[in-house]
């Protein structure tokens, strides 16, 4: 949790007494930490080797990885198998009776990259990985220095 901290820009100092309670609390926005309702099931990875085993142990959901920056996976999830951040906007297109011409998504990771090709306008954050920056339409700012308004503000 330490490292994804820093990930995010923290300082050593500033995660040295970092509890692990306070950060998955941080992370669910103050909402409780256990539901009734989950799609999706992130976990801490010891090693890489952990995201491997889940994928045996679990064949029939989807496994992924992710960090804070960077492609060193400190995470793994389950979730279901064939839903993709791209399906999502299409279902949710349908639902709002939407046009694809009119979507724009902002992503920083490997697994951001089929909802950046899928809209219209696909933006990397500065602090992406170097697949999602060599893929995207346009690349903005890092997250931590305003990337998500900066954006706006270029594409009006």
């Amino acid at each position: 949790m330490r490292q994804y901290a820093m990930r995010k820009g923290k300082t050593a100092a500033e995660v040295k007494d970092l509890e692990a309670e306070d950060t998955l609390y941080g992370l669910v926005y103050g909402d409780e930490l256990y539901c009734d309702d989950v799609n999706k099931v992130s976990f801490i990875l010891k090693t890489y080797q952990d995201h491997l085993d889940s994928v045996l142990v679990f064949p029939n959901l989807k496994a992924g990885t992710w960090s804070g920056r960077g492609e060193t996976a400190l995470f793994g999830d389950l979730g279901v198998k064939d839903i993709t951040k791209a399906h999502a906007i299409d279902v949710l297109l349908k639902y709002l009776q939407a046009d694809k011409q009119d979507t724009i998504a902002f992503g920083d990771a490997k697994v951001d990259i089929p909802m950046l090709d899928y809209c219209e306008i696909g933006v990397a954050m500065g602090n992406g990985g170097p697949d999602s920056l060599a893929m995207a339409n346009m690349v903005t700012d890092d997250v931590e220095e305003d990337g998500l308004f900066n954006a706006f503000k270029a594409l009006k």
